[in-house]
């Protein structure tokens, strides 16, 4: 099967391949969550207990989530050039609550396999970042990546707030800045992701944006980012270091310098603390600085990973789960047993009999990423044969 191309400007394209390649990286995360058999054990960022393979499979992933949401807001920003502002509210309030549906039913079907259980993760906090957008949109644009910022510094300051455990005010902050799990009447929801920081991220990449819109200087952008971003890492230096603010764990030295160097870079991403997001968006703005305005091929595989985000995204969870399935029986446990395992909260029934080595998740990920290419370059192709099938937006 044969697909045309996918034209775009080398504008549009660095940010496809960038979002590609977070795409690309987060898909070995899900791989070793769901089906890595030292998961079941311990934190991959505990040094007392990590490898420095493991310990860095599990940290080049943080660059995923804040990445993507950035992103999101930069596109959201690229689609009011070419939309009026009501007709971008809306499309941002109808894609936001299509996403929430999308994680708490689909992509918690894809985790869990039960109808029981809801997961109110990356794209749910999208989700509502984005129905928030769909507001403020008409303020002054200039305004939205001041107040992401402002969020994204000050949103530490509220880390101490708690309010009593079951009470209306506990369940509305979990969504708002504290994770949380809230069962209710047999059905099971975990807060992951709370929307605070997301949303300031969010903003933040609608500021990205401007800097992406037609006609704009490609040198200024380029020098912008690069200060930016080695400001952002810079900043996190200082900060982490002198243990003074934006971190909820302050870091201490280990028994070790490995172990220190650990420590010292292992900070909070439920939710993600300031010093989160500047060693995570600091590099990766530093990284656009040098593909922004560089000639790319818009047949990279990347590419069309980036261009396709969302079918990316829901259709590489169910395979690994399938893949964790098909493992467990291998193992020996019965089949009816792993269709109704829940990878959220039956964990402990497989505990120490279940999970492949380190290495095999490495090739079982890159298998994944080989099956999904052709796919999403035929699914890239077909969103573009039919650019005036306006609901194809959505997906």
């Amino acid at each position: 099967m044969t697909t045309t191309a996918i034209p775009a400007s080398p504008r549009n394209v660095s940010i496809d391949l960038l979002r590609g390649l977070v795409m690309f990286i987060m898909a070995l995360d899900h791989v070793r969550d769901l089906l890595h058999a030292d998961v079941l054990f311990f934190n991959p960022l505990d040094e007392t207990k990590t490898t420095v393979l493991l310990y860095a499979t599990r940290w080049i992933t943080h660059f995923c989530a804040p990445t993507f949401v950035m992103l999101a807001g930069a596109s959201a920003y690229l689609m009011g050039t070419r939309r009026t502002k009501p007709a971008l509210s809306w499309f941002l309030l109808t894609r936001g609550l299509w996403l929430i549906f999308v994680d708490m039913v689909i992509m918690s079907f894809g985790w869990s396999f039960s109808p029981n259980t809801g997961l109110f993760g990356v794209l749910s906090a999208m989700g509502v970042s984005m129905m928030i957008l769909a507001l403020l949109i008409y303020l002054p644009e200039r305004l939205l990546p001041v107040l992401g910022l402002i969020i994204v510094f000050g949103h530490n300051v509220l880390d101490g707030i708690r309010f009593a455990p079951g009470s209306v005010a506990q369940v509305l902050w979990s969504f708002v800045n504290v994770p949380n799990m809230l069962p209710t009447h047999g059905f099971i929801i975990f807060i992951g992701y709370p929307v605070l920081a997301w949303l300031g991220v969010l903003l933040c990449g609608y500021g990205l944006g401007m800097l992406f819109r037609p006609g704009y200087d490609p040198h200024k952008r380029k020098r912008l980012l690069r200060y930016i971003g080695l400001a952002a890492i810079l900043l996190f230096l200082i900060l982490r270091y002198s243990n003074v603010y934006g971190n909820p764990t302050p870091w201490k030295p280990g028994a070790n310098a490995l172990q220190t160097l650990m420590i010292f870079f292992n900070v909070q991403k439920y939710p993600p603390s300031l010093l989160f997001t500047l060693i995570t968006l600091g590099p990766v703005l530093l990284l656009l600085s040098f593909i922004a305005d560089k000639p790319l091929r818009p047949t990279n595989p990347l590419v069309y990973f980036g261009r396709v985000p969302f079918f990316y995204y829901v259709l590489h969870f169910h395979i690994i789960h399938i893949i964790g399935i098909i493992i467990g029986v291998v193992m020996g446990h019965p089949l009816r047993f792993m269709l109704t395992y829940n990878f959220i909260t039956d964990t402990a029934k497989l505990k120490g009999h279940y999970g492949v080595s380190l290495a095999a998740v490495y090739v079982i990920w890159l298998l994944l990423v080989a099956t999904l290419y052709p796919l999403c370059k035929w699914y890239a192709g077909y969103k573009q044969r039919h650019q005036n099938w306006r609901w194809l937006s959505y997906l």
